[in-house]
């Protein structure tokens, strides 16, 4: 008996308190409130917005730093709404509801045309390093890989073609030709989509190269064909775009390929001409299928689950920012669009800072106030402001419902 009562008064105290937000504010109606119901198999969240923007259910993980994203984010007006989750993502549990608007605007610009510090020649491919808070380059033209701190400042330069202690008919291992993209892995490292070599390489904790990750040297099944995109997932899997061959391809952190997705055709499966790729929290995974006109999704399983066209014509670059929306460029468009998980573009960016147009931007890199873009036909990078204000309500949900 005792054990029910404690139980029921852990219940009606969760009710109580959402309760008393809806009660708050129905005497101020321009508040945002937040009211939690909990039945054997639904929660309803009862949500009161005072303005529209995008709204997101948001829980932490238990003993991890990282976020779950129950619902959203999504983009509403101003009202009164409801939004039904199973009560089990819910139950014993606590998060917040965000409403929140996002304001971008370009402040900077890095790079110019060249092969010296801070010059660039046709980059294909960027990433951030959330870890070491460095920008990380794929100088395509310069057959290297450039390290930038968030201000510009150069860090370092790895690869190059083809020079070995000044004898220039010997090719270095670490030497490169034509690489895509770079992306920051999950233990310091980082890995490079080498196209004309055919291959994904690694360069360690300490910037040294450590070789083929994938396909080993002794692998004559796997075989890449201009290699693009890569990213590195929540749980440090590769994702790796196979550009000439239309797929993607999950590779583990042993270099072991996992499965992949896509392949040549007509069907919403399959691809034409894919260059990048991204994957959020949830392990949904995103594809800027050029060919086709469209940002692709799939689940973590590679099952289709829809497609991104609107104000897309061929679009080269797809990032997920922080807050789970999406950002795409497109080449044929010069613009780079925000866009919730659906599909409904909600902002753009077409210039520079300094009103200058975009020429084939192809990569984005996103940090908690930045964006990265990476403007290829410019051989610079732009620095875009990501100015985020914020209300959140907090709600917390009982161990137990009672039936």
């Amino acid at each position: 008996m005792n054990n029910w009562r404690c139980r029921l008064l852990a219940f009606a105290g969760a009710f109580i308190f959402c309760a008393g937000l809806q009660t708050n504010a129905q005497s101020a109606p321009n508040r945002m409130w937040v009211k939690l119901n909990i039945a054997s198999d639904s929660a309803e969240f009862k949500i009161n917005l005072p303005e529209a923007g995008m709204v997101a259910i948001i829980s932490s993980v238990p003993g991890r730093k990282q976020i779950d994203r129950l619902w959203g984010p999504a983009n509403m007006q101003a009202g009164t709404w409801k939004i039904n989750l199973p009560s089990g993502r819910v139950t014993g549990r606590n998060g917040t509801v965000e409403l929140f608007n996002l304001k971008l605007d370009a402040v900077s610009e890095i790079g110019t045309r060249g092969n010296g510090e801070r010059q660039f020649n046709a980059p294909q491919g960027l990433d951030y390093d959330q870890s070491r808070k460095e920008i990380l380059i794929a100088d395509t033209g310069n057959d290297r890989i450039v390290r930038l701190a968030p201000d510009g400042r150069q860090i370092a330069v790895h690869g190059g073609f083809g020079l070995s202690f000044g004898d220039r008919s010997e090719e270095r291992e670490d030497s490169l030709d034509d690489p895509y993209d770079v992306a920051a892995g999950g233990f310091s490292n980082f890995y490079v989509s080498d196209q004309n070599n055919r291959r994904v390489c690694i360069f360690d904790a300490y910037k040294s190269y450590r070789g083929n990750l994938f396909p080993k040297d002794s692998d004559r099944r796997n075989r890449l064909d201009r290699p693009r995109g890569l990213k590195i997932d929540p749980e440090n899997n590769i994702w790796l775009v196979d550009g000439r061959a239309d797929r993607v391809i999950k590779i583990s952190t042993s270099g072991d390929r996992l499965f992949e997705i896509g392949g040549f055709g007509f069907s919403t499966l399959q691809l034409k001409d894919p260059t990048q790729v991204d994957v959020n929290t949830s392990g949904e995974i995103f594809v800027a299928d050029r060919g086709k006109g469209r940002i692709v999704i799939f689940d973590r399983l590679g099952s289709y689950i829809g497609e991104m066209r609107d104000h897309l014509k061929t679009p080269t670059g797809v990032a997920v920012d922080p807050d789970g929306l999406i950002l795409v460029c497109d080449d044929t468009t010069g613009e780079m669009g925000l866009y919730t998980p659906k599909g409904l573009r909600i902002a753009c960016v077409d210039k520079a800072s300094d009103g200058s147009i975009l020429r084939r931007p192809c990569d984005i890199g996103v940090s908690e106030d930045r964006i990265f873009l990476l403007d290829s036909g410019n051989h610079r990078i732009v620095v875009i402001n990501r100015e985020k204000q914020t209300t959140a309500v907090p709600w917390q949900a009982p161990d137990t419902v009672l039936e």
